[in-house]
């Protein structure tokens, strides 16, 4: 049988590494089971109609969800004690916040801090990935960071034609805001009446300097070199309980990882390849894909081209998982394309692996 080590984490900074062994791979594929066995989800295939969220998984400190963003949200938003981080899937979406009008592509990632106001109006394709943060945020990747500028487009086949919806214009004049507190019920949200000039573009971090506190960022565009030989992939965004990092793997992640405080999940947005870990003998990743590995697990990856992406987000505290493989409403697969326009040194050896 093929050895392969495992390494154990806590949380960092102080936990760190906590341990290394030798493992054989049989031992680790497969072989647990339990109810804490996590559902492999299609998530943007749950979404039934734009702009109506779909919860994935929530704890005290995180709230993930998926959605369209085809044509304007119905309100604008604002977030009184919780950060929001939007991931931006496929199509493209403007969002309108007080601090700018800010337009993100796939693989682009937008934070807005609480306390902003905002609505988000999309294209046809427009799908994101929301995530709220109790604890704010703390560091953030920068434009200066980035290593390469890459574009690109991803096509949807077999979901929903939301062509109706995103023709819908965006409402003007007087508008509704609501404002969303992290304990209160979402319906008991309070609601006040503005006109859109007082919500849009017109705040900034300095009273006399135009500072937006939103930042736009390519966490694609952040890698230094191969992931998956060494360490963990760039981080691009944290807070005191959570960390999000990107991975460009190629071949075979090097060992098996088994955090003891922290669990994970990740949203597969470029390449095929294949998921390993205690629960799943194999689990083929495909764009859009997407998965959670509970606390204590060990896990690996494999098969990885030179196209391969993925987005990772870790959580100091468990997970509730909130939806299942029988909520699927559609059957749709993504085809990706990607442009760079710009490359970094680990391109080269990338476009010979695909």
């Amino acid at each position: 049988m093929d050895e392969i080590r495992e390494f154990m984490t806590g949380w960092p900074p102080a936990g760190g590494m906590s341990a290394w062994s030798i493992r054989h791979k049989a031992g680790l594929r497969g072989t647990a089971s339990g109810k804490r066995k996590p559902p492999k989800l299609r998530p943007f295939d749950l979404v039934s109609k734009p702009h109506v969220p779909v919860p994935l998984l929530e704890n005290p400190d995180m709230r993930v969800s998926v959605d369209s963003a085809a044509g304007p949200a119905p309100w604008f938003r604002r977030n009184i004690n919780f950060d929001e981080v939007i991931v931006e899937f496929a199509g493209e979406s403007r969002v309108e916040t007080e601090m700018g009008v800010f337009t993100l592509a796939p693989g682009e990632v937008l934070l807005i801090p609480r306390g902003i106001a905002h609505r988000s109006i999309g294209d046809r394709d427009a799908l994101r990935m929301i995530v709220y943060m109790r604890e704010p945020v703390t560091s953030c990747m920068t434009e200066e960071q980035c290593t390469s500028r890459t574009a690109y487009t991803m096509r949807r086949i077999g979901g929903p034609d939301y062509s109706a919806a995103a023709a819908v214009p965006a409402p003007s004049g007087r508008v509704t805001e609501k404002m969303f507190l992290w304990d209160e019920n979402p319906a008991d949200a309070v609601e006040v009446e503005r006109d859109t000039a007082d919500l849009i573009d017109v705040g900034s971090t300095k009273r006399d300097e135009k500072i937006s506190a939103v930042k736009k960022m390519r966490p694609f565009d952040l890698f230094a070199d191969i992931t998956g030989r060494h360490g963990p992939g760039p981080k691009w965004l944290s807070s005191p309980v959570s960390m999000m990092e990107v991975y460009n793997t190629i071949g075979e992640q090097f060992a098996f990882h088994r955090a003891l405080e922290s669990e994970e999940f990740g949203l597969q947005f470029l390449g095929e390849n294949t998921n390993m870990s205690e629960f799943e003998d194999e689990m083929p990743m495909s764009p859009g894909d997407w998965f959670l590995i509970p606390l204590g697990i060990a896990h690996s990856v494999k098969d990885c081209k030179g196209d391969f992406r993925r987005m990772v987000i870790y959580s100091h505290y468990p997970f509730r998982v909130l939806a299942n493989d029988g909520m699927h409403v559609h059957q749709s697969r993504f085809e990706v394309e990607e442009n760079v326009i710009e490359p970094a040194p680990w391109h080269a050896e990338a476009k010979v692996a695909v």
